[in-house]
């Protein structure tokens, strides 16, 4: 397996070769995809190849910027200007919910207009960074781009929600996806918590689904603000505290939704976990453990860019992994937590961890110098952003 991890700033953007399949998790920001994602497409075209699986892990903009900048470039699922699109993943709106919108009040549409006109958020920029346009179409969500173009959504379009419930093992040349996330009960609450928002704005028609209300859902759920760790303060001190001593679950709702899975590509297993919940990867992975399934990975991509809200001291007694991967530049949050870090590699084992960051970061830097606890051995990768070869463990 071949496995790409892209410059994306502070998001992520992961393309995962193998047996001639394609899958493209998340594409970061918009310049991700022009200044290298794009390419790496265009290669796999000229191959005869396209792209299997396109997965959105959920709606934030670190996340599906570079997939708008896409889907606004390549077009129609008949014509494409970019690579052909045999599925894409995505739970917006329509995906959520039933209820249908009819007639919609004046004072309703004003509401879901205003937040439509914010656009989407600017991207996070480093000291000296020059992140462009977000997307091609500054109004566009994901949603209608798919819609729009005539994707297959979801499996159909796009009614029904990716959810462990409906979405098992996707078979895909040469492997196959196995959803462990988001459930049917998580994606409720956020359907519930998107309510409970609109009704704070004085909204009081029907949630839809519709196309200003689906434009106005995600364009909100971008715009989110993001809960603060509670550590790295420890980044200063001469020592620094257990993974078990700072860990607090994610409180996000819009990072609980996350599309979570194992992808199985040439015999090769990777768990992708975007930015999951970590109670909720636990639960679903105990249950496929209870099954005979491995927990040994042959990589593993750490949830929300190695935040210490995301990967808890029960989750790494669970699983373990030759190769992991940390997806940011550190700006706005300061992801990821040294005591992630630390926690991944003071593990005991009987082979050699490899920690991949495409950036460096203080904590990164940090774990360089820093000697595992169990003297297990391990080395540090930054500014990993070349294809990466991946062999089963």
């Amino acid at each position: 397996m071949k496995l790409r991890m892209y410059p994306a700033g502070n998001g992520d953007a992961f393309l995962i070769s193998a047996s001639g399949a394609n899958v493209l998790i998340d594409a970061g920001y918009a310049q991700t995809f022009d200044d290298y994602i794009a390419r790496d497409l265009l290669d796999l075209v000229n191959r005869g190849e396209q792209l299997d699986l396109v997965i959105a892990s959920h709606i934030d903009s670190d996340h599906i910027s570079g997939l708008i900048r896409l889907l606004s470039l390549n077009g129609s699922i008949s014509a494409p200007q970019i690579a052909p699109i045999r599925d894409i993943w995505h739970n917006s709106l329509r995906s959520l919910t039933t209820e249908h919108l009819t007639k919609m009040s004046d004072s309703d549409r004003d509401i879901l207009n205003a937040l439509c006109r914010r656009g989407h958020p600017s991207p996070v920029k480093a000291p000296g960074a020059d992140f462009g346009e977000i997307s091609a179409r500054q109004g566009s969500s994901l949603a209608s781009l798919i819609h729009e173009g005539g994707y297959r959504w979801n499996f159909n379009d796009g009614t029904a929600s990716i959810a462990t419930e409906r979405t098992s093992v996707h078979s895909l040349p040469g492997g196959s996806v196995r959803v462990i996330g988001p459930t049917q009960e998580r994606l409720d609450g956020f359907l519930k918590w998107w309510k409970r928002r609109l009704r704070q704005m004085g909204y009081t028609g029907a949630v839809g689904p519709g196309e200003v209300i689906d434009d106005a859902f995600e364009l909100f759920c971008e715009h989110s603000p993001e809960a603060t760790s509670p550590s790295s303060v420890s980044l200063s001190a001469g020592g620094h505290k257990s993974l078990g001593d700072v860990y607090e679950s994610d409180p996000s709702m819009t990072n609980g939704s996350s599309i979570t899975a194992i992808v199985e590509l040439g015999g090769i297993r990777v768990l992708m976990l975007a930015d999951a919940w970590a109670e909720d990867v636990v639960n679903a992975l105990q249950v496929l453990k209870s099954q005979g399934c491995s927990m040994m990975f042959d990589a593993v991509k750490v949830s929300h860019h190695g935040s210490l809200r995301n990967t808890s001291p029960e989750l790494l007694e669970l699983i373990d992994a030759p190769v992991y991967f940390v997806s940011t530049n550190g700006v706005g949050h300061g992801h990821p937590d040294f005591e992630v870090l630390a926690a991944i590699v003071d593990r005991p084992a009987d082979f050699s961890r490899t920690i991949f960051l495409n950036y460096a970061t203080p904590a990164s830097s940090r774990l360089r110098r820093h000697r595992s606890r169990s003297n297990t051995p391990f080395s540090v990768h930054e500014n990993a952003t070349d294809w990466i070869t991946i062999g089963k463990s």
